[in-house]
């Protein structure tokens, strides 16, 4: 759970690219929050609690009124394996340090602040993590959540001889190098970001800030309103009409893909908006030519917890519980089955395979590098 602000630093990589997006979203605020969004506020919720020395199961209520699922359990608990058994071979445990602690980051601007989920210093070293629960990829590598929390952590002291350990989470997201990413570089690298950082929040809160599109208009509130999504979404409709050869150069297709790939997220994020508008007014008892709204069926849910229904069932000699199921074979080591063991009866089965940007993000990471 990040801090809530104007510049808060889960909004940091919106800001920078796009600074309109602050008045933009002033003017349009979000109405409510999603279902995702209350998901994984449940599952950070029990993150928390487990490095807090809570204990915490399924079926188990968040304060925001979400019934933890297994998957929220298990995602926060891979987080707390990884944070817990990083600090044990530090010698420190996950009471050393500070779990969603608010730190205000003036260096970016006086009103930016953010609640890392969890950090600590170790000597010449700062760690942050931050704990993913959506399905959406996060790169840890020049993340500039991570990196605004960095700015914050490490403060305006001379920053000289400090390194800073970015680790991401994200249970439920592939990612090549697996669930669990780092990005390593010495904090001094943070005074390029500062530099890049500091005149996007002038931009933003000043008078005529600019309006850009790009992927990070997905996540704003605006979208719907913003002329210049608007102009994006149309060329990219208008582009889409384009006639190519049937047989393109190897060059001519990576500059294809990544034309195509950046309009569809244009029209992903216009579309979406649009479609939240159009829902909010027909809710409001209003009228969108050619469009209605739909409820479906929804799904039957038991009132009454599990153990109850099965031993109900039971009793009219109804079986109703699911088979047992084991634990991942990384849940079995984590549980205390030896690994050896678990080798023995396990294998490791390949991703599937898929098409990416290569920014160089990669490449960065392998050289733990920080500077933009």
């Amino acid at each position: 759970m990040t801090g809530h602000s104007v510049l808060a630093p889960s909004s940091m990589a919106r800001i920078a690219q796009c600074p309109g997006s602050v008045s933009m979203q002033a003017a349009y605020p979000a109405d409510g929050i999603s279902q995702a969004a209350l998901d994984g506020e449940a599952s950070h919720w029990a993150a928390a609690e487990m490095l807090a020395g809570r204990l915490v199961d399924v079926g188990q209520v968040a304060p925001n009124g979400v019934v933890l699922t297994r998957e929220m359990v298990e995602g926060a608990d891979l987080y707390y394996d990884d944070v817990a058994l990083t600090l044990r071979a530090l010698g420190r445990t996950p009471a050393d340090g500070a779990i969603e602690r608010p730190v205000p980051i003036p260096r970016i601007h006086a009103e930016c602040f953010g609640t890392p989920d969890y950090a600590i210093q170790i000597g010449d070293t700062v760690y942050v993590w931050d704990y993913k629960f959506g399905h959406r990829v996060v790169e840890v590598v020049r993340n500039l959540q991570l990196v605004a929390y960095a700015l914050g952590l490490v403060g305006s002291a001379d920053d000289h001889g400090i390194d800073v350990v970015c680790r991401i989470v994200q249970p439920r997201a592939p990612h090549r190098d697996g669930p669990v990413r780092e990005w390593r570089f010495p904090a001094a690298d943070l005074r390029g970001w500062e530099n890049i950082l500091v005149r996007a929040a002038a931009e933003a809160l000043g008078p005529a800030p600019a309006t850009r599109a790009g992927p990070e208009c997905r996540d704003c509130s605006a979208r719907h309103a913003c002329p210049t999504l608007q102009a994006a979404a149309f060329d990219a409709v208008a582009h889409a009409g384009d006639s190519i050869p049937a047989d393109v150069s190897p060059q001519a297709l990576g500059t294809e893909l990544r034309v195509l790939r950046r309009a569809a997220e244009m029209l992903r994020a216009r579309l979406d908006g649009l479609e939240q508008q159009a829902l909010s007014i027909i809710q409001a008892g209003k009228h969108v030519p050619g469009w209605a709204v739909v409820r479906g069926a929804g799904r039957r849910k038991w009132t009454v917890p599990d153990a109850v229904v099965i031993d109900m069932a039971a009793m009219l000699g109804v079986s109703v519980a699911k088979p047992v199921e084991a634990l991942t074979p990384a849940q079995a080591v984590r549980a205390g089955l030896p690994e050896a063991l678990v080798d023995g009866v396990s294998q490791r089965v390949p991703g599937a395979v898929s098409l990416e940007v290569d920014d160089g993000s990669r490449a960065r990471s392998i050289f733990s590098r920080g500077a933009p």
